[in-house]
């Protein structure tokens, strides 16, 4: 009983790690010019950016709770630290750019806990808010800089290691420690959990709610100074479909709709997934549809394998409970 526990454990927590394994096998053996260090660590340093956002947004989807304005901040902060970077200095446009992101996630933050507008509709609504600024700010035009020392900022490397990805783990490690060992952390499992209980217990939802808003602002704002900085341009269009990946890669990871659960080891595996996907498509020379379609086969996979787990558990647990009490009622 024991091993086989141990053995579901392992197939819970690891089945995408078993996924990728088998697609880098597959590759392996049908395009062996594929599976070359330098393509896997492209792999990764395009999967961080929107591994940045993801990361930014875990603690508030464990509670419970969606940002689908996400791609609009990276937007919206790109278009400003480009402006910054033509007018004053690079450090002046990555701060405040980056910064952006607090008065944007606090203000998604005070629809949600204060007014009390459902999650959804309300970031759904300063997504469109926030790209209309990009676009007017813009003129709807992309826009661009010639500094060399913006671009650096993202496109050096640390002992051969790409800037981008080093960016990625202080941001994953950060959000770790906050989720494993800060009160922070736990009170985003426990309002996702019961967040009526957490009422009761005088937690104040609503900071915590508006707090969890605002590092998934100041992720995205982050992940999207990083990102004009590697281009060294910005444009109102960049982050159209970057929520929806965020989320399907938070959901892959393990991070569930009804909240109080997830890991950020989860969640990383989930974004490294999709980029592991699109790269492959962009290798096979399929695009478009072919990428929507093999992300959305992945996300329905892994979704159904996580509800047959959760009622085999739900159903292990009612058996094992129900066989306690007859072990009682018979000894009685």
């Amino acid at each position: 009983m024991m091993l086989n526990k141990k053995v579901r454990h392992i197939l819970s927590s690891s089945r995408l790690l078993f996924i990728m394994a088998a697609i880098l096998i597959f590759m392996a053996i049908y395009e062996p010019s594929f599976f070359n260090t330098d393509n896997l660590v492209n792999i990764i340093s395009h999967a961080s950016i929107n591994g940045i956002v993801a990361v930014g947004m875990t603690p508030l989807m464990i509670a419970k709770a969606f940002d689908i304005s996400v791609g609009s901040i990276m937007v919206l902060s790109g278009v400003i630290s480009i402006m910054l970077v033509n007018k004053f200095d690079p450090v002046t446009a990555i701060l405040i750019g980056t910064l952006s992101g607090i008065l944007l996630g606090w203000f998604n933050g005070f629809l949600v806990a204060r007014l009390k507008i459902n999650s959804f509709i309300s970031t759904l609504g300063t997504m469109v808010i926030y790209q209309g600024i990009a676009f007017v700010i813009t003129n709807m035009q992309p826009i661009t800089t010639e500094s060399a020392a913006f671009q650096k900022f993202a496109t050096v490397e640390v002992f051969g290691v790409p800037i981008l990805i080093v960016y990625f783990i202080i941001v994953m490690l950060l959000i770790w420690f906050i989720l494993r060992f800060t009160g922070l952390g736990k009170n985003s499992y426990a309002i996702g959990g019961n967040e009526a209980a957490c009422r009761l217990m005088g937690i104040n939802v609503e900071r915590y709610i508006t707090i969890f808003f605002i590092i998934s602002g100041l992720g995205a704002s982050f992940a999207g100074v990083v990102l004009s900085s590697k281009l060294n341009a910005a444009s109102a269009v960049f982050g159209e479909n970057v929520s929806l990946l965020v989320i399907a890669g938070i959901v892959l990871g393990g991070v569930h709709l009804t909240g109080g659960v997830g890991t950020i080891s989860g969640v990383i595996q989930g974004i490294i997934l999709i980029g592991l996907l699109d790269n492959i498509t962009i290798y096979l020379g399929l695009f478009g549809y072919y990428q929507m379609f093999f992300r959305s086969l992945i996300l329905i996979g892994v979704v159904i394998f996580d509800v047959i787990y959760i009622k085999q558990a739900a159903n292990r647990l009612q058996k094992e409970e129900l066989m306690k009490t007859k072990s009682l009622v018979a000894t009685q």
